[in-house]
Parts: structure tokens; C-alpha cells; sequence
């Protein structure tokens, strides 16, 4: 490789989530917020259902314990910049595309500390992987996020101008660390083979992106956002958790496989979309 991948990761992550707080206008994260009947399908879906189907799934495979928790976390924590990638296409629901994953990404910082609580022998009984987990997350994550919305407040003018030259930066490094991830996303998926743990996975992201399909109510594009955001889970918690609390396991390898499935699961699916939607207007004159 030619750079480790962390560090890019997370300058990758402090750019994106810098370009959220940009893009999420008040208003529109109001009017997220007071649209409760979505608010709540969007909540439950991310936080009760999908957890639930990950239970389901590490009980149906006889997958080793590093996959067990690995596709645990990932059922349990919600909300990725990297579904941001996936939304940016939305032509009228952009700014909904960001206050969506806004608010996934806040609902993962709050559950992080409470899943890993539930697993206390992982911290092998110190503090200290904890801590630093959570100084990572909310350096990276929580900082870059608040220090966006407050550059948007505070700089109107100024902030939408910022939006595109960061979403050409953060794109450039996103093909980048897929790139330089290649080789060990590969060597995650033949050693994690077996036992039913890619087609775990895969069922985990089949079914979180049908379930925010589900969500979304009768706008084909606003059920395309939930679909995203909602199957594309976190990858980059999951991976912290991993590198802070279970070092020198596998563990790793499960955001990795995971990430490789739900990349080109969405790009199919943003493609769909954008075909479906030069087709219908043709449909409709012909129609007329």
C-alpha cells in the first residue's frame, strides 16, 4: 500500500462530515424532525428492526464470534458519510439526503458507548480503548460535523460554495481508499468465507436497504435516500470499535467484507434509479 489506510479514513470522514453540516439547512432538518410518522419509521427501522435482523441472522448461520459481533455491530449502529457518495445524485431532496444521514450519524455516536457497555469483557477491563474510541469518534466525526453547521449558519454565502469543491475532494479520496483497500478487502473475504458470514451479510444489506425502501413513503426519491442511508451502515464505527477494543482479532474484516457489498449494491441501485427515471417521462408521453 502506499499510505496506511486509517489516517486517509479518517481525513475522509472529518471532510464529509464537514460537508453534512454544511448542507443541512435548518429548516430542512426541522422539517425532518417534525415529520414525525418518517422521523419514527426512520428511527425504529435503524434502531429496533435492523438490530433485529442482525440477531436473527448471527442465530440462523453458525458463524465464528468475531462475525457474530462484527454483523451485530453493524445491525446496530446506523448512520455512514459514506451513504452521502450514494445521495449527492438527489436532484430534489439533497439537502433531505444530508439532514437524513445528520441525524443517523448523531444516533450512532450516542449508541456507540451503549453497545460497547453491553460487551464490557472486550475492553479487557480498562478504560482506555473506550476512551479512545470515543475521543476518535468524536474527533472525526462529531467535531467536523457541528463545526459544519456552524460555518453554514455563520457564513451562508459562503457555505454552499464550499459544498462542491469538498464533494470532488471526498470523492477523489473515497475511489482512492477503495483502491488502496483492494487487497485487504480481498484477503478479509477469503479468510471470513465460510460458515455462511458473506451471506449473512449480504441478507443484513439486502434487507436494511428494503426496509428503508419500505420507510419512505410514496416518493420514489425519498424512498431511494431512506434505501441508502439505511442499508449502507456503519462501516467506519465499526471499524474504530475494532482497531480500539478488539485488537488482534478478525474483527475488522467484517466492516471491510461489508463494505465491498454495499458499495456496488448502492452504485446498482443509484443506476436503477437514475434509468427508471429517464424512462418515465418517455412512459407518460407515450401514455399521453
Amino acid at each position: 500500500m502506499l499510505i496506511r489506510p486509517l489516517p486517509l479514513l479518517n481525513f475522509f470522514v472529518a471532510i464529509v462530515m464537514f460537508s453534512i453540516g454544511l448542507r443541512v439547512s435548518t429548516g430542512e432538518l426541522y422539517d425532518l424532525l417534525y415529520a414525525r410518522s418518517l422521523m419514527v419509521r426512520t428511527l425504529v427501522a435503524n434502531c429496533v428492526l435492523i438490530p433485529a435482523v442482525g440477531f436473527l441472522l448471527v442465530h440462523l448461520f453458525p458463524l465464528t464470534p468475531e462475525a457474530s459481533i462484527g454483523i451485530m455491530l453493524l445491525a446496530a449502529i446506523p448512520g455512514t458519510p459514506i451513504a452521502l457518495q450514494f445521495t449527492r445524485m438527489a436532484k430534489t431532496r439533497l439537502a433531505f439526503a444530508a439532514a437524513v444521514i445528520f441525524v443517523l450519524s448523531l444516533v450512532s455516536v450516542a449508541m456507540t458507548p451503549l453497545i460497547i457497555q453491553i460487551l464490557p469483557d472486550t475492553l479487557r477491563r480498562s478504560d482506555r480503548p473506550l476512551s479512545s474510541l470515543l475521543a476518535t469518534v468524536v474527533l472525526y466525526i462529531v467535531l467536523p460535523l457541528c463545526v459544519g453547521v456552524w460555518v453554514a449558519r455563520r457564513a451562508p454565502n459562503l457555505a454552499p460554495r464550499m459544498v462542491l469543491p469538498l464533494g470532488i475532494l471526498a470523492s477523489v479520496i473515497f475511489v482512492f481508499l477503495m483502491w488502496e483497500t483492494r487487497s485487504m478487502r480481498r484477503e478479509a473475504l477469503n479468510t471470513m468465507r465460510g460458515h455462511g458470514t458473506v451471506l449473512a451479510m449480504v441478507l443484513l444489506l439486502l434487507s436494511s436497504m428494503l426496509i428503508g425502501w419500505l420507510i419512505g413513503g410514496p416518493d420514489r426519491e425519498t424512498r431511494r435516500i431512506l434505501a441508502t442511508s439505511t442499508g449502507m451502515r456503519s462501516v467506519i464505527v465499526v471499524w474504530y470499535i475494532a482497531t480500539y477494543c478488539f485488537p488482534g482479532t478478525e474483527l475488522y474484516m467484517i466492516p471491510l467484507i461489508y463494505l465491498s457489498l454495499m458499495v456496488p449494491a448502492n452504485l446498482l441501485l443509484q443506476l436503477l434509479f437514475i434509468r427508471g427515471r429517464k424512462l418515465r417521462p418517455a412512459q407518460e408521453r407515450e401514455a399521453a
